[in-house]
């Protein structure tokens, strides 16, 4: 039976990731088509929680969860882990005393309790005194009662704007004085970035032009690396690390590159390009590209492209590259070692690759509607594609990102 999950960020004021709002959907479209809301958190809870690994879904962080009244006054947030998750309080609910009680008590035994799209009236106001966060329908709520309310309630509460979906609203809401910020804006490849990023590390290109002769030389490629401490550091620690197993204590540069291998050494040297240009603010983004790449790979070979999963691998790794540089893509594959197909699919050429970085892209955002139609996905079941990308989150985890 294929089951469905939807994840949205949600970030505090200096960009970290707070935790993942998880969404019910029961196919590949993206939005909610049913009306029992109690039904859907039940879905979301056991997908989330039975089916799939929660901490790889939410990277250890929050999991933000909506429940109904009827669900709420049963209690059934507490049959969940205390540290993992956020009790959202659906808006539209009726404030009894029944309520505010299982409120209280969620409160008292640890729960985070979040307000969704509340109305502040009189009736609500007990809510307010046991809340930790509220969150607002930016655009939807008159800016002046939204500015009001935070200055009454900033000592107590915690508020998060939402539904942000632009650059200027993002800025808005930070001049607020808002704490949380979820949206739109931030689930597309467009993350704000405190500085620009003049290129990428030099030592890293000549390392994948060495890589890419015919018969790469070890000897060449180590010096390079050797002028670079950090590099050097990084790579010793990869040699050593669980994922190769190494039976050996790896203590040179050479010894390292013999024991990853070409292809290993071609894919970490771009991680590493990747991490070298991490900031606070692109974080998030760059993890992003690292799941695409993972999901590429493996479903390169699961469609039986398994010869060309580097590639594949590659496309996803820089697919927002652009963003993360704030340069023109052309610019930049011009000056990264990337085949033909690879550079096509980038710069927006319609190719295999490029067809598979689309599949992932709307499965990622989700973005699903007309996914169906789109020729990577047919013949791959949905279950598949959740398994795959759980895969690719795992091993993401596995860098110590």
């Amino acid at each position: 039976m294929d089951v469905y999950v939807a994840r949205q960020p949600i970030f505090d004021r200096n960009m970290n990731v707070l935790g993942y709002e998880l969404l019910y959907r029961g196919s590949m479209s993206n939005f909610y088509k049913g009306t029992d809301d109690s039904k859907a958190t039940a879905e979301v809870i056991s997908n989330a929680f039975l089916t799939m690994h929660i901490n790889e879904l939410t990277d250890d962080t929050k999991a933000f969860i909506k429940f109904s009244q009827n669900m709420l006054l049963e209690e059934i947030p507490l049959l969940l882990p205390v540290d993992s998750v956020v009790v959202e309080v659906l808006e539209g609910v009726e404030v009894d005393e029944n309520l505010i009680n299982v409120c209280r008590k969620l409160r008292e035994s640890g729960y985070i309790i979040a307000l969704d799209d509340f109305a502040i009236n009189e009736s609500n106001l007990p809510l307010m005194e046991i809340a930790h966060i509220v969150k607002i329908e930016f655009s939807a709520v008159n800016y002046v009662k939204q500015r009001e309310l935070i200055k009454q309630y900033k000592n107590k509460i915690k508020f998060l704007a939402e539904k942000v979906e632009t650059r200027e609203e993002y800025q808005l809401a930070m001049d607020m004085g808002y704490d949380y910020f979820q949206g739109y804006f931030f689930s597309k490849p467009v993350i704000i970035k405190g500085k620009e990023i003049e290129s990428l590390n030099i030592n890293l290109i000549k390392i994948m032009s060495a890589l890419n002769k015919d018969e790469p030389e070890y000897q060449q490629i180590t010096e390079i690396i050797e002028t670079d401490l950090g590099l050097s550091y990084k790579l010793l620690k990869l040699a050593n690390s669980a994922f190769f197993g190494s039976r050996y204590k790896i203590q040179s540069i050479k010894q390292a590159l013999v024991q990853l291998g070409i292809a290993e050494i071609k894919k970490w040297i771009y991680v590493m390009m990747l991490k070298d240009i991490q900031i606070i603010e692109n974080k998030e983004l760059i993890k992003t590209c690292f799941i695409r790449a993972k999901f590429m790979e493996l479903l390169s070979i699961e469609i039986g492209k398994s010869d060309k999963k580097f590639e594949y691998f590659m496309a996803g790794m820089f697919s927002a590259i652009d963003v993360l540089l704030n340069k023109d893509m052309k610019t930049i594959v011009d000056e990264l070692v990337l085949t033909d197909d690879v550079k096509e699919a980038l710069l927006g050429g319609e190719n295999e690759i490029k067809s598979v970085l689309d599949t992932v892209i709307n499965y990622e955002l989700p973005k699903w509607n007309g996914f169906e139609k789109n020729k990577t996905a047919i013949g791959i079941g949905r279950e598949k594609l959740m398994s795959l990308y759980l895969k690719a989150l795992m091993w993401v985890r596995k860098l110590e990102y």
